[in-house]
């Protein structure tokens, strides 16, 4: 695939890939966003979508919220273009997080200076010190773009172009505890493992002490040689995490949710294949190519622990980025399982078909 770049359209647990000429960064149809500025410095980014190409290093680009009182399309120099930031929605904000608040048709950057109830807060603009209240879904974390790679303002560490779901953040678990994250005595946690046959699952627990840099930790489930007694480990702090949030599920879960099912005394992670009724589901377990069925009462919405923070895949499509050959390579090998699985009534024959739908790459490499 030399002289190609790959693009992906990334839906929750959905990827569409795409080939684009090398000629533009930007085909026609790409989501971009465009810097509006004031005396030469960027003061908000505004939502864009690419019309086509015009000459040297111009775009011609259409906004689809408008730009404030300006006009709806217009061209623009790729210097004053990115693509569209990581989109994961994060669970709660902190006092003094960076981060983007969408007003006036586009994105500009701010500060949390409170946090009220109903998941609303108090952003303060950067640029006029203005003050005003919006809700979660009006905010995102602040990234910036430099040297083609994204770089979370707050946390400090940069995040490579393919990494715009949550699905791709799990690869940097061992960045969960730069935030400085510590626990004491009594505080709640889940406790991941490296061993054979335990990958993607969480074992929920209480933190007995530290132990320098590690935590002894009694697990709820997990029993010592006994039988009975409850096991106690001490867990380096790469595999240790809070307790999530608990995400209320008001309308059940869809196929290709991606979730957390309780089995074998954890939490291990799964994609919702089949509905079999609003209190049941079939789950497939990609680690161990397995699918078994739950009740509603023993799965919960799957989200990541990064940066200090809780996160899970935004449920708003519409970002493009360039993934590594090995991410392609992981989700075209997913749909070779699941179409192996169902040859043998492992799996439902609707996720299958809608994942041999997508338009996958004859190759990869």
């Amino acid at each position: 695939m030399e002289g190609v770049d790959i693009n992906i359209y990334i839906m929750p647990s959905i990827v569409l890939v795409m080939e684009t000429s090398k000629r533009t960064p930007y085909a026609k149809g790409t989501h971009i966003e465009v810097a509006r500025l004031e005396a030469d410095s960027v003061v908000a980014w505004f939502p864009a979508i690419v019309a086509k190409p015009i000459w040297k290093n111009n775009l011609l680009v259409e906004y689809p919220f408008g730009k404030g009182s300006e006009l709806c399309n217009e061209i623009i120099n790729i210097k004053h273009i990115r693509p569209c930031p990581p989109r994961a929605s994060v669970i709660s904000f902190c006092v003094n997080d960076d981060v983007e608040g969408f007003q006036d048709d586009g994105w500009w950057p701010g500060k949390i200076t409170e946090i009220h109830p109903k998941l609303t807060y108090t952003f303060k603009l950067a640029t006029s010190g203005k003050k005003v209240q919006l809700h979660q879904n009006t905010l995102r974390l602040r990234y910036d773009w430099t040297d083609d790679q994204w770089k979370q303002v707050a946390q400090q560490f940069k995040l490579p172009t393919f990494l715009t779901s949550v699905a791709f953040l799990r690869p940097l678990a061992i960045f969960q505890n730069l935030s400085g994250t510590k626990f004491t005595g009594g505080d709640r946690v889940e406790v991941s493992s490296d061993e054979e046959g335990f990958h993607g699952a969480w074992f929920q627990g209480t933190v007995v002490k530290s132990v320098g840099h590690k935590f002894l930790v009694e697990y709820d489930a997990l029993k010592d040689d006994d039988e009975i007694t409850p096991l106690k480990e001490t867990i380096g702090e790469e595999h240790i995490r809070p307790s999530p949030p608990a995400i209320p599920v008001t309308n059940g879960f869809k196929v290709l949710d991606e979730i957390d099912a309780y089995t074998n005394d954890g939490w291990w992670v799964g994609v919702i294949s089949e509905v079999l009724d609003d209190q049941k589901y079939k789950v497939y377990f990609k680690a161990y190519k397995e699918q078994n069925d739950f009740e509603l009462e023993q799965l919960r919405r799957h989200c990541d622990w990064v940066g200090g923070r809780w996160m899970q895949a935004s449920p708003e499509p519409g970002i493009i980025s360039t993934p590594t050959h090995e991410s392609v390579a992981s989700l075209v090998m997913m749909v070779a399982e699941l179409k192996l699985c169902y040859a043998h009534r492992k799996a439902s024959k609707s996720v299958v078909d809608g994942l041999s739908a997508l338009p996958f790459p004859q190759q990869v490499i």
